[in-house]
């Protein structure tokens, strides 16, 4: 019996989106990136931006049946195409992070203010493209955001891979305390989360708050072992979805992003 979005996962698509639009809300305004058609779903880029291999994961979930938005939350508006996909393959993008004033890498405590502008992204979304509501995927820098944005009503699935936020405390989960009430009251919305086992970025103690807030009902945590992942990929075990995964029946990382598709399916068009 095939296995569920073989043909999807055996393709190898790495093509940036052409769709972009500027975006403004809550005082910030970004590029978003957008392809495909059906029910919405915002994937966040990890650092350092637009690596080939998200655009392999963005062509992945658009093939499911969905319309990716590709929110370039480290740029201004206006930006053009070509130098927003520029500045995105470079390293420079932790430096243009480290320093803005709408993501705090290294609060201990509380969220960051960019988390407002994705949940109104989320809701304008929503309207577009319709369906039970939007997914929300997050990688790295932006996995936490995956929990701040799910506090939004029309979000309706959300995917943490390796939350690598904030830098400098293991246990924190990036959230401020209404965003951490509002995801803990959103009963109906179980939470899909993963890491590396060793990932020195995002630790069990992160996995473990997750499991607290929310309960182990509705945080689906996935650790995966660290020598599934690409020995091409990151000096260390880190990108579950993208650069470390292995494009392979049978091998844990393909097998995870197998499951997130199976996720985003359930939540968002199975019960259309």
């Amino acid at each position: 019996m095939p296995q569920p979005f073989a043909d999807i996962l055996h393709t190898d698509n790495r093509t940036p989106f052409e769709d972009m639009f500027d975006f403004e809300a809550a005082g910030m305004a970004h590029p978003v990136l957008a392809s495909g058609h059906g029910p919405g779903v915002i994937l966040m880029h990890e650092l350092p931006g637009f690596v080939s291999e998200f655009w392999r994961l963005a062509r992945w979930i658009e093939a499911a049946g969905f319309r990716v938005y590709a929110p370039a939350y480290l740029d201004p508006a206006g930006s053009a195409l070509e130098e927003v996909l520029a500045l995105h393959g470079r390293v420079g993008g932790m430096a243009r992070a480290c320093v803005s004033r709408e993501i705090r890498l290294f609060a201990r405590e509380g969220g960051s203010p960019v988390s407002d502008w994705l949940r109104a992204l989320a809701r304008q979304v929503h309207a577009e493209c319709g369906g039970p509501g939007v997914g929300a995927v997050g990688l790295c820098l932006s996995g936490n955001f995956a929990w701040s944005v799910a506090v939004e009503p029309s979000v309706q699935a959300a995917v943490a891979a390796e939350p690598a936020v904030p830098f400098n405390n293991p246990g924190g989960l990036h959230l401020s305390r209404d965003e951490a009430e509002g995801l803990k009251a959103r009963a109906d919305l179980p939470v899909m989360a993963l890491r590396f086992d060793g990932d020195p970025s995002c630790k069990a103690e992160r996995f473990a708050a997750l499991t607290d807030l929310i309960g182990p009902e509705r945080a689906l945590t996935r650790v995966l072992p660290d020598e599934a992942k690409n020995p091409g990929g990151n000096p260390f075990p880190h990108a579950v979805l993208t650069r470390d995964l292995i494009a392979a029946d049978g091998q844990p990382t393909f097998e995870a992003a197998r499951e997130v598709l199976g996720y985003l399916t359930a939540r968002l068009i199975y019960c259309i």
